[in-house]
């Protein structure tokens, strides 16, 4: 593994496995830590009861080790940032969250209600009236996370539950974005991700940021409740994915003869390639869902037979190199609470940089009161075989290297919406640095410059050079 540096940071703690921390049995801040009761690709549920009050609540924990992803840390981090910005009726209520270091988990409340992807495992094809009803309400749902800034870009049947009275609850922010955090999965996978039936167009070319993306998946969604079938299928290459740029699904009507010509028209409607044809807020969904009368049919509504292999091919031609739909963008946040990149070595040992960077930091974070914080820490590259404990794992070396970010930043005093903690991995530290400015409108960065360890990314050309001379933004250079 390559850093900036070799040598230990003073700022390293020893931190325990995830799987020990969390046994059956044990006490964590008040949880009582109960049985599994989901395994995922990326975490792992289980029962708790807060031994103070008694209540029953469900603890999400990061699976961290190896073989394990880096992306789970990503997820967890995301999921923790904005499940405690969060309030809505429709999404269990953050309890509690855990230190990275001592106890990584997210508390939250059991919400009545069964996985509509349950739902559709035994019945297959919902009567339409249900349909509707819970059209309306998870259009109402993401109507509340849209108003708050927070797009899900995951929604799935899995991903929401239906009580009794078929109302509806979002659950599993990890992959989501949220306006006023950086986000963190844009930062460092650098590409598109979600769940291959549901995934937008835009999210596939690597668009995190368009909440008409949520518009299409509610689309795909409702499609499958109606005809038991996913318009897409469920590809596994990049190419099958991109299949959605340009197919258009076997019509609802083809499938179920007793489909609605309007509910057609706004399930087709919610699934065009290109985000600026789609309804464009759940807002303007629900309204149509609850006034059928005012829909306008157009095409989309009559149709009855999938497009022939000459419409397909006018549609292929229509959308080849396709360019997703630009983004109106307010520069209000940028200029009230702009960002700062703090490009720290935690490898390094130097105590004196440590604190002159704190100091620079702090004084900076005084001009601008609402100002946030990006602490980032580059790794050249992560072990090839891992080792059988957590920490000599790619997930347990990046784990141990968030933790020291965050033992770094303690003396900030900064609350948790305005400091985020990143490692990145690269061969070429400067450049990512740079690319991480660019892609978060940062406002400065702040690097460290050392003449005893002037860090070059060639013999004449140090890495706070190459940063200075090709970084958009302004940089602030600490000296010693």
């Amino acid at each position: 593994m390559l850093s900036f540096f070799q040598t230990e940071s003073p700022y390293a703690i020893k931190i325990e496995a995830v799987d020990e921390i969390f046994q059956v049995g044990k006490i964590v801040d008040g949880f009582l830590i109960g049985e599994e009761v989901y395994l995922g690709g990326m975490a792992i549920l289980k029962k708790a009861i807060q031994v103070d009050t008694q209540r029953e609540v469900l603890l999400k924990i990061p699976r961290v080790g190896k073989d394990q992803p880096v992306e789970n840390l990503i997820c967890f981090e995301t999921e923790l940032t904005i499940m405690r910005s969060l309030d809505s009726p429709y999404v269990p209520r953050f309890i509690a969250g855990g230190n990275m270091a001592l106890n990584p988990y997210i508390a939250m409340e059991k919400v009545p209600g069964t996985s509509l992807e349950s739902m559709i495992l035994i019945e297959k094809q919902l009567p339409i009236d249900r349909v509707i009803t819970i059209a309306i309400n998870l259009a109402k749902a993401i109507q509340t996370l849209h108003h708050q800034e927070v797009i899900h870009l995951d929604l799935k049947p899995d991903n929401i539950l239906i009580d009794q009275d078929l109302q509806t609850y979002i659950i599993d922010f990890g992959l989501a974005h949220h306006s006023r955090y950086p986000d963190l999965l844009a930062e460092e996978m650098r590409k598109g991700i979600g769940s291959a039936p549901y995934i937008s167009p835009e999210q596939i070319a690597g668009v995190r940021n368009d909440l008409r993306s949520d518009i299409f998946s509610v689309g795909v969604i409702l499609y499958e409740i109606l005809t038991g079938s996913l318009p897409f299928d469920n590809p596994q290459t990049l190419n099958g994915l991109k299949k959605r740029f340009w197919s258009q699904p076997i019509p609802p009507r083809a499938i179920r003869k007793d489909t609605p010509a309007w509910l057609q028209e706004i399930i087709l409607r919610c699934m065009e390639p290109f985000a600026k044809d789609r309804f464009q807020s759940a807002t303007h969904l629900r309204q149509l869902l609850r006034e059928p009368e005012a829909v306008k049919l157009t095409e989309r509504a009559h149709r009855m037979t999938p497009l022939s292999a000459w419409e397909s091919f006018r549609c292929w031609l229509k959308v080849a190199g396709y360019e997703p739909s630009p983004i109106l963008k307010s520069s209000t946040i940028y200029e009230q609470a702009p960002l700062m990149v703090v490009a720290i070595d935690m490898s390094s040992g130097n105590v004196e940089m440590f604190e002159r960077m704190q100091r620079a930091a702090l004084n900076i974070m005084r001009v601008f009161p609402e100002g946030r914080i990006s602490c980032i820490h580059i790794l050249g590259n992560t072990p090839s075989f891992e080792g059988t404990r957590e920490i000599d794992s790619t997930s347990g070396i990046f784990r141990s290297h968030l933790v020291r970010l965050m033992d770094w930043a303690k003396p900030l005093q900064m609350s948790i919406e305005r400091i985020s903690y990143h490692v990145l991995e690269s061969m070429d530290p400067a450049t990512r640095i740079i690319e991480f400015a660019r892609d978060n409108d940062a406002s400065v960065i702040l690097i460290g410059a050392s003449k005893e360890i002037p860090n070059r990314v060639v013999p004449w050309r140090s890495i706070m050079t190459k940063v200075v001379e090709e970084s958009s933004c302004s940089v602030h250079i600490v000296r010693i």
